[in-house]
């Protein structure tokens, strides 16, 4: 069963693509594949079996080192010369020019791909997180909050960026609307950590929440993903 994730798609600009993240791949080694040979039962040991894994290992990669090719079932092994080749120069340069390994799947691993089932599992988070709250002023650690004054937000993937209006830092109160920090207020905006003056929050209790389209790679997301913090903070 090949199992998948989907996520935003960075790649396009409609709102809404996804594109699947193969995940919990299983990979096999030489000594793997021999076991399953044994479990057939062709009648050959363990050791001849792996003797013979290793031999054509040793084969194919001679075959190709010597400027052939390998034709199996499941794969054709081929090597070519990438390189521009201009006027009377027809010589091999290693400094313009490089050998490539091609590797092109067989009938046989053609077919077994046709047989492949899928299914979606859950998404890992690996998104924006949370860990922890601290008040400046007070140096109370997910407590409490001094409006007018810094919190320090810890976490992962905590940057606030992106072009989209809904995009900032929170306080949510128990009840009634969301106060959103002005971008002016942030003074340190980094992934692991966020420095904004707390806005004149009214007594009472909120959570911290952060919508952000920050993403891996320096690229942000189309779409924002928003992450608010389970912890009780207080305003007297």
């Amino acid at each position: 069963m090949l199992e998948y994730t989907l996520e935003d798609n960075e790649l396009t600009k409609a709102e809404g693509d996804m594109r699947a993240q193969v995940v919990n791949v299983r990979s096999y080694t030489a000594g793997d594949i021999a076991d399953r040979i044994m479990k057939i039962g062709a009648g050959l040991t363990r050791s001849d079996v792996a003797s013979v894994l290793e031999a054509a290992k040793q084969v194919i990669a001679d075959i190709i080192a010597d400027g052939g090719a390998v034709h199996f079932d499941l794969f054709n092994a081929f090597p070519s010369i990438q390189g521009v080749f201009s006027g009377a120069d027809d010589s091999f340069d290693p400094a313009k020019h490089r050998i490539k390994a091609n590797l092109h799947a067989g009938a046989a691993l053609r077919e077994a791909v046709g047989k492949v089932r899928v299914r979606k599992v859950a998404v890992v988070l690996t998104g924006t997180v949370i860990t922890s709250v601290t008040d400046i002023k007070t140096g109370s650690v997910n407590g409490t909050l001094t409006p007018g004054k810094d919190a320090k937000l810890s976490g992962v993937k905590l940057r606030i960026a992106g072009e989209d209006d809904s995009v900032g830092l929170y306080f949510v109160p128990a009840s009634g609307a969301p106060v959103k920090v002005d971008a002016s207020e942030l003074v340190v905006n980094n992934p692991g950590e966020i420095i904004a003056v707390i806005p004149a929050l009214a007594a009472g209790t909120y959570q911290a929440r952060i919508i952000t389209q920050f993403g891996s790679g320096g690229k942000n997301l189309k779409i924002p993903h928003s992450f608010t913090y389970s912890k009780d903070l207080t305003v007297s």
